[in-house]
Parts: C-alpha cells; sequence; structure tokens
C-alpha cells in the first residue's frame, strides 16, 4: 500500500485501513471526473469549530468507505468561508475577495454544519451573482444551533428537589417570588482575577450604543455610568468587575453568577432580560478563554453563556434557560429580552455534485443528526482526547442502523423512510407488487416510519401519527406527544393543537384540552397549567391560597384579565403592567383592605396605583388630611409656618373690627329713595350673597369644568371652606374640632357685638351703641353670612356614598357618616341649625308680619331692630328679605338630600333659582333701580 492511498488531504492526514469492517480500502477508492476530464478527489471543506469537525469527519469516513471517493479534507474558518468554499471561489478564506466566478473548477463540494440564517445576506448575494455555481442548500442536520445562558443540571434538580423550582424555566427566577441565589454561588468566593475589570475597553459593557440600547429597552439609567466628558454610559459595577440586575443591585449577596467570555458574549441580552423579568444576576466577563472554559467546573454553582452543539461544557449537563418565545421584530429593533431563536445548521453542497457523485448528493440530503447523537460524539472525543477519525469511527460502529438510513437505496426502506408505490403515486404497506414499483420515500409531515418484517426482510411503512401526537418534520421514526398547552383529537396530524382561551392542558399527548376552573379564563392559546388561568377581566381573585375566587372588581379598580389581590398589592404583575390591576384615579384604598374602594373628595388628592397612594403628602382614609404640622394649600401639604398663624391672626381681629364698622356703616338713616351710600352697601352685601349662593351651587357632585372649579373655590371661602387656606394651622388636623371653630363664628360674631354694645355703656352717652342699631348689626351680620351658616350647619348632613357601601362627609371625606366623630359634627350642626339658622329665619319672619303694626303703632325701636331686613325694599314690598334670606339653605337642601344624584341636585337647584327669579320679576322689591 503506497503513501498516497494512506494520506487523503495535505492538510489533515488519515490513517491506512478501514474504519467498517466492509470498507472499501483507499487502494479501491476513485476521484471525481467532470466533463473536461479533470480529476481530483471530492473535497469536504471544514469549518474550524468541533461540531463541524465531527460531521464533516463523519461524512467523509462514509463517503470514502463506502462510496468508494477519495477525499480531501480542508481546514476553514467558518460558515461564510464554507459558502464560498462550495461555491467555487478560488481562495475562500480570503477576507477581501474570495475570488469567486462562474468558470472557476470547484474543488470543494461539502461543508456540513453550517449556519446558513446567521449569515443571510452573504448568502442571499451568492445566489443572485453566482445562480450557476452557488452553493446549494440540502437542508437541516437534524437540528439547530443556539446561542443562549445555561445552568448545570445538579443546580435545577436540586432546586426542583428541594422547592419545586425549575429554574430552567425564567419564571422562576423572578425575585420577587424565588430566590435562585440560595442553589448558586455568590460573587464574593469568586477570585476577582477571574474576570475582567468592567472598564475594559475591549467589553461590550463600556460600548455607548450597547448602554443606551439598555435604557432604551429597560429604562434602568440606575444600572449605568454616565461619562459627561465623553457624552458616554458604561456599566455600573461597583466592585470593578461584576454588573449587578435591579433585584439584587442594593444586596449582591442575593445575586446569581453569570460568566461569559470574549468580549462579553450574551451581556447586552441578559441585562434587558435579568431587568426586564426582574432576575438577580451578577453579570462577569472572564478574563481570558481559558478562565471562561475552566470557569463553570471551578464553580459548579454558577450560570454561564454557551452555544450548541459544543462540547466544552458537556460534563455538567447544561439545562437552557427558557425564556419566553422570540419576538423577531422586537429583536430587530434591539429588543432582546424574549429567547434568541435557534439557527438552522444545514448541509451544503457545491452545484456540480448531483453530476459529479449524485449518490453522494443523495447521500448528504439524507443525512439527519439529532443534537443528542451529536453530543454524544463531542463528548466522546473531549473525554478520549483521540483523533476525530478516531471518534468518528466509534460511533459509527455503534450505530450503523443511525447511519444505514442515510444511504439511498430503492429496495429497502430505512428508519424515516417508508414504501411508496409510485403507480399509485402513494404509500403503501407491503413492497410485494407485480405492476408498480415499490421505492422508498421519507415519511411526509404527520406520519411516521415504523417497522415491517416481510418475506424479504425487514422494511419501514409510513403510519399516521396516533391522536395525542403530531410530527411536524418528514423521514421521522415515531410522532412526538403533543406538548404541554397542546392536544391533537385527529390522526395523521402535523402538528397539534393549541388549547383555546379558557382552557389548559397540563399533560403531554393529550386528545383534548381541560377547563379552567369556574370564572376564569387564560390569556391566551396553549396554556400548560391551571396556574396560567386567571380571572376574568373586570374581575379579580380574592384567594391567597392559591385557589381561585373570583369577584367582580368594585367601582374604582380597573381590572384587567389574570388580576389578583397579590399584584393589586404590590402594583406589579409577572405578566407586565398591562395586566396589573390598579386603583383608579380619583379613588382609594388602604393597604390592609385594598379591595374596599374609598371615592376621594377630589380627584387630584388621590392619583391611583397601588393601594395606599395619596398626592401631594396627604394621608389618612381617603387621602383628605394633611400630616400634623402641614396644611393644605390646594395642591400639596405644606409646614405651617408661623406667618401663616399671623395671617390667621390678624384675619380673626380684622373680624372683630369688621364688626364695629359694621355697626356704623349699617346706622345711616332709613330713607324713602336709595342714597349714594345705600345702594352701595346693599350692593356689596349683595355681591357677597351671590358669591355665596355661586360657592353652595359648586357644592355640587358634578365633574364641573376646571375653569369654574377655580370660581366656585374662590366662592366657597365665604362659605368658611378655608381648609385650603391654612386653615388647620390654627385650627388642627382634627376635623370635627375645624368644624366646630367654623361653626363658633356666627355665635361669636353675636356674641361680640353685644359685648361691645355693654362696653358702650362705660362712654360718654354720645358714643354710647344704640340697642337697637346694635341688633339690627346682629342681623345684618347673620343675614349676609346666612347662606354660609345654613351650608355650615348642613354640612355634616351632606353624605357621599363608597363603592365600598360606607359614605363620608361631603367636605370632611376622612371622616366617616355614623362614627362618634360624625356624631358630634351633627350636634354641633343641628345646634346651629335650629338656634342661628332656623331661629333666625323664624324671628325675621315674625318681624316682617309686625312690621306694619309697629310703625303704625310708632314702635320706631323694633322697627329700628328690623332695619337691615326691610331697608333694601320698596315700602309695598318690605317683606322680600325673608324669601331671599332662605334661598341659602334651599340652595344647600338639594345637596344633603341628593348627595350621590347629581341630576336631582341640578334640577332642585335650578327649580329654586327659577322660583325666586319669578318671585323677585312679580314684586321688583328693590328701592334702588341699580339693584333691579
Amino acid at each position: 500500500m503506497t503513501m498516497r492511498s494512506c494520506v487523503i488531504s495535505l492538510v489533515v492526514p488519515l490513517v491506512c485501513g478501514t474504519c467498517l469492517d466492509s470498507g472499501i480500502p483507499p487502494s479501491e477508492r476513485k476521484n471525481l471526473e467532470n466533463a473536461n476530464g479533470d480529476s481530483y478527489p471530492l473535497g469536504i471543506f471544514v469549518p474550524d469549530w468541533a461540531a463541524s469537525w465531527a460531521a464533516n469527519v463523519l461524512v467523509a469516513t462514509i463517503v470514502e468507505e463506502i462510496f468508494g471517493y477519495n477525499v480531501s479534507l480542508v481546514k476553514g474558518t467558518g460558515t461564510v468561508s464554507g459558502f464560498y468554499a462550495v461555491s467555487g471561489c478560488v481562495d475562500p478564506t480570503a477576507v477581501g475577495d474570495p475570488g469567486c466566478g462562474s468558470g472557476n473548477v470547484t474543488k470543494h463540494h461539502i461543508v456540513m454544519e453550517a449556519w446558513t440564517a446567521g449569515y443571510p445576506l452573504v448568502w442571499e448575494t451568492l445566489q443572485n451573482e453566482y445562480a450557476g455555481v452557488a452553493a446549494k442548500n440540502l437542508g437541516n442536520m437534524g437540528y439547530e444551533g443556539l446561542t443562549s445562558t445555561f445552568i448545570p443540571k445538579p443546580v435545577q434538580q436540586e432546586a426542583y428537589r428541594t422547592q419545586g423550582m425549575a429554574l430552567q424555566y425564567f419564571k422562576y427566577w423572578n425575585a420577587s417570588w424565588y430566590q435562585p441565589s440560595k442553589y448558586f454561588e455568590s460573587i464574593s468566593v469568586i477570585p476577582s482575577g477571574l474576570t475582567k475589570l468592567c472598564s475594559d475597553s475591549t467589553s461590550v459593557m463600556t460600548d455607548d450604543a450597547t448602554m443606551r440600547r439598555h435604557i432604551v429597552f429597560t429604562g434602568d439609567v440606575d444600572g449605568l455610568v454616565y461619562d459627561s466628558t465623553s457624552d458616554s454610559y458604561s456599566a455600573r459595577c461597583d466592585d470593578g468587575h461584576w454588573w449587578l440586575s435591579p433585584s439584587c443591585r442594593s444586596n449582591s449577596t442575593l445575586c446569581v453568577p453569570f460568566i461569559t467570555g470574549g468580549v462579553g458574549w450574551g451581556i447586552e441580552e441578559l441585562m434587558q432580560k435579568s431587568t426586564k423579568w426582574n432576575m438577580p444576576m451578577a453579570l462577569g466577563v472572564a478574563a481570558s478563554w481559558s478562565a471562561y472554559t475552566e470557569f463553570p467546573f471551578l464553580h459548579p454553582k454558577s450560570h454561564f453563556y454557551w452555544w450548541i452543539p459544543d462540547p466544552t461544557f458537556l460534563e455538567l449537563e447544561p439545562l437552557q434557560v427558557i425564556y419566553p418565545p422570540t419576538d423577531r421584530r422586537a429583536y430587530s429593533s434591539g429588543d432582546m429580552s424574549t429567547a434568541a431563536s435557534g439557527i438552522s445548521v444545514d448541509k451544503h453542497v457545491s452545484r456540480d455534485l448531483s453530476v459529479l457523485a449524485p449518490n453522494v448528493e443523495n447521500f448528504v440530503s439524507n443525512i439527519l443528526v439529532t443534537m443528542a447523537q451529536m453530543n454524544a460524539i463531542l463528548l466522546d472525543q473531549k473525554n478520549t482526547s483521540d483523533s476525530w477519525r478516531e471518534t468518528t469511527c466509534r460511533w459509527l460502529r455503534s450505530n450503523q442502523k443511525v447511519w444505514q438510513s442515510w444511504i439511498p437505496d430503492e429496495s429497502q426502506c430505512f428508519p424515516g423512510f417508508g414504501l411508496y408505490d409510485t403507480g399509485l403515486d402513494d404509500f403503501t404497506d407491503h413492497r410485494v407488487n407485480a405492476s408498480n414499483k415499490i421505492v422508498c420515500q421519507a415519511c411526509p409531515s404527520g406520519t411516521f416510519s415504523q417497522p415491517l418484517e416481510d418475506s424479504i426482510g425487514e422494511t419501514y411503512i409510513c403510519v399516521p401519527c396516533a391522536k395525542g401526537r403530531s410530527q411536524p418534520l418528514g423521514a421521522a421514526t415515531s410522532c412526538s406527544l403533543c406538548k404541554s398547552g397542546e392536544y391533537q383529537d385527529e390522526i395523521g396530524s402535523k402538528t397539534c393543537k393549541r388549547c383555546e382561551i379558557g382552557l389548559y392542558q397540563d399533560e403531554l399527548g393529550a386528545e383534548m384540552c381541560k377547563s379552567c376552573p369556574a370564572s376564569t379564563t387564560t390569556l391566551g392559546l396553549g396554556s400548560v397549567s391551571q396556574r396560567d388561568c386567571g380571572c376574568k377581566k373586570d374581575t379579580i381573585n380574592i384567594d391567597v391560597s392559591g385557589s381561585y375566587n373570583c369577584v367582580p372588581c368594585s367601582e374604582g379598580l380597573t381590572c384587567p384579565l389574570a388580576s389578583t389581590l397579590a399584584d393589586l398589592q404590590s402594583g406589579e404583575s409577572y405578566l407586565g403592567q398591562q395586566y396589573t390591576p390598579k386603583v383608579q384615579e380619583g379613588y382609594f384604598t388602604t393597604v390592609l383592605a385594598p379591595t374596599e374602594v374609598y371615592r376621594c373628595g377630589t380627584v387630584a388628592a388621590c392619583p391611583g396605583g397601588k393601594p395606599g397612594s395619596c398626592s401631594g403628602g396627604l394621608t389618612n382614609t381617603p387621602c383628605a388630611q394633611c400630616r400634623p404640622g402641614a396644611t393644605w394649600t390646594g395642591n400639596q401639604c405644606e409646614a405651617c409656618e408661623g406667618w401663616r398663624q399671623v395671617l390667621w391672626a390678624m384675619a380673626v381681629v380684622g373680624i372683630f373690627v369688621f364688626l364695629v364698622l359694621l355697626y356704623y356703616l349699617t346706622s345711616s338713616k332709613v330713607t324713602a329713595k336709595a342714597t349714594v351710600l345705600f345702594a352701595t352697601t346693599a350692593s356689596f352685601g349683595m355681591l357677597v350673597m351671590s358669591m355665596q349662593n355661586l360657592g353652595l351651587i359648586g357644592m355640587m357632585t358634578i365633574d364641573w369644568p376646571v375653569d369654574l372649579k377655580g370660581i366656585f373655590s374662590v366662592c366657597q371661602f365665604l362659605l368658611l371652606d378655608i381648609d385650603s387656606y391654612g386653615f388647620s394651622c390654627i385650627a388642627g388636623s382634627v376635623a370635627p374640632i375645624r368644624y366646630l371653630l367654623s361653626a363658633l363664628i356666627f355665635p361669636v360674631g353675636v356674641a361680640w357685638l353685644g359685648l361691645c354694645y355693654l362696653l358702650s355703656k362705660l362712654l360718654p352717652a354720645n358714643r354710647r351703641w344704640n340697642g337697637s342699631k346694635t341688633v339690627s348689626t346682629c342681623g345684618a351680620f347673620l343675614q349676609v353670612g346666612f347662606s354660609t351658616m345654613s351650608a355650615t350647619s348642613l354640612a355634616p348632613m351632606m353624605c357621599y356614598k363608597h363603592p365600598n357601601g360606607l359614605r363620608s362627609v361631603l367636605k370632611y371625606p376622612d371622616i366617616i357618616c355614623g362614627s362618634d366623630e360624625h356624631t358630634a359634627m351633627l350636634v354641633i350642626g343641628w345646634i346651629l341649625l335650629i338656634v342661628f339658622v332656623l331661629g333666625f329665619v323664624t324671628l325675621c319672619t315674625f318681624a316682617v308680619y309686625q312690621v306694619p303694626t309697629w310703625s303704625a303703632n310708632r314702635r320706631d325701636h323694633l322697627v329700628a331692630g328690623i332695619r337691615f331686613l326691610v331697608f333694601r325694599f320698596r315700602l309695598d314690598s318690605w317683606w322680600f328679605g325673608v324669601p331671599l334670606l332662605v334661598r341659602g339653605p334651599l340652595l344647600s337642601l338639594p345637596v344633603v338630600l341628593a348627595t350621590d344624584y347629581p341630576p336631582i341636585q341640578v334640577i332642585a337647584i335650578a327649580m329654586v333659582m327659577a322660583g325666586l327669579l319669578v318671585l323677585q320679576m312679580l314684586f321688583w322689591p328693590w328701592k334702588a333701580l341699580l339693584l333691579l
């Protein structure tokens, strides 16, 4: 045997002899020969990685020993150079011009383990520009390549055994619900020398574009460091080596170490995933290749970046961490929060191989290697350190039934194929037919290849998949059980059906799906567990034990599909914000009773969102009080500074002074005609009462336009709605006390005038106050403030209803109607109503009735005492002051009787205003025409 027959390639020498017992020896092998008479070995181009060597050397052995061709194994670089090699390019590994052209003789004919989908533009360009010689893709090798994150199998097994945590699924990494760090090492035990500094210029952690994408898709600004000098971002690594995800950034002991290599392969992807899915991660880049490959063995309780197929970490039996299905559109825009998609690993041949060696092309086309088979070869080579020739030879010897099925043969079917009657153009279950030719064809989707023993020997037939099974691929040897979340109620199916909305399936091989519990449904198709069932929209699950108790959501709550009490309390859902139940704006719930909804006094006070949320520093239920020492200013609570108390003290003094001045302003002589002073004081009094009436209208429980709310707010100041003016700074934060002080303004005002009258007796006779005028001044004071006094007395009776059935005082929302505090306020209100409101109306009515008699009998001191009531009107309409007086209580009464029914309030108040207007038009009572 010559050296020439032993050496197949100048690059990769192959040993003499054969691997297979019946293999064709080197001396009997032949070269390819083209139409021009050129002779050369069949070239196999080998991209330089382990799985590529395994696949290509395996094919080379079969081509040599079964088909009898000389083979040249040529070491390449990557997938792209493989494209060029089998497309006839002269220098396929060249960086610039690989020398492609239609006139070249192709010396490379096969490339296995080509990651075609990873380089779509290069592949498409070759097909378009060199259509006649461009490489031909014979399809997938039987598995997909994948880059992802992995955990050692022992770690997953321990987590599942102790706590039932399936750590290969991302949802079990959610730090809000689980603590995966218990099953991994802490970064504190990892030597710093094993990892690069995050600031390393070669690391992706210093790449500004990458970090900016992280901000765009996660909003995690805190995880980055901004350099204003260079206007760039880099990863924030507090210890210099590890980037911590938000869920464990405050406590690194809860972080799970993740290691990768190179410049930071997969770092950007995992930064986004760990942030988006609340995963406690510490990300680091190995200092060198050796550090990267040794790390998972030195620290077996870690999380690492890897690609498959590859032998580096096979001993650890790593499990891929599974994320939500790939969103290709999001990935194309830079959002990497979903799973990375697998890439088909293909078989490429030269365009002329079907002419030069058609049986070899058919053989390559038939090759199907599973991931498990490839891993077995890779692990064997790693464990033994044998050559690829020796390793693949062992596999070929022990797996003859597998590779024999790749050999084209019309008379015998191998696994994955079935008998096919070319005359009937259909598959058959027997191969003895005198009239038609029986051949083998790959079993179509929905069927699988089943052994058949007949008189000729063993062959295979295609059998439809049974119910509960499917087979999407051709040439299958079995049908796959329908996965969880799927079912199939028909035979011969290519795929399983996904469970409809409202159904789920937690078992394999199901013929039908299970129904969700009553009142629940699922988010979408294909639900895999009863845990995927959730309450329907506008209902919420209030059961915290893991069962379901869906109840309708109260007014004031927004309950999307699958709402739970826990999500409402936490303000977030693992399904995303769109599935998070929330308190609506203008409503409030407590943290302890999040489904008991209160309607807030003002929408601005309650921002909604999580239970217990209040605006501007407000507290109490429902967001109605500032903390002690602070006062509400209309949009926020502010500290009670000294100037506020001073202003209020000055205001109180001003009121007392004003009452004294009122005595002198109302003491002018009564005339039959209006004077300038009369018109002025009467107009001012009517302006005050009109503003009070507007304030009363503004108390209606109507959602007024913003512009009107401002006007009503000013007018309600005259109704002693003075909380937003810092009244609590002197009255305190206790609502009943503030109400009592408001109610005392009128009794104190009358008492002050009485005191002034008594003190005036100490003055000279000409300066002493007249008793009748003092009474008239008291009457004028009560008359001007009558609407205010009426509204104040009725305030505790204005109770509006909360969605939870309770009622609150309209003006004091934190006072629950029926409580002890409310009872105290009612007592105060009833006293004010009976003594001062109804008492004053009664006295005024009596006085109006008696005034003609008093005038006729010259009882002038009595007439002077009610001057305030009659001085604005003509003599024939002296009584008109009483209808005007009762206008205030009549405007307040609808809000009391129909607090929760704004339409009734509007109708009643409109009737009151219309009635008074008609009465005024009928009698034209005003003394001054200006007041008409």
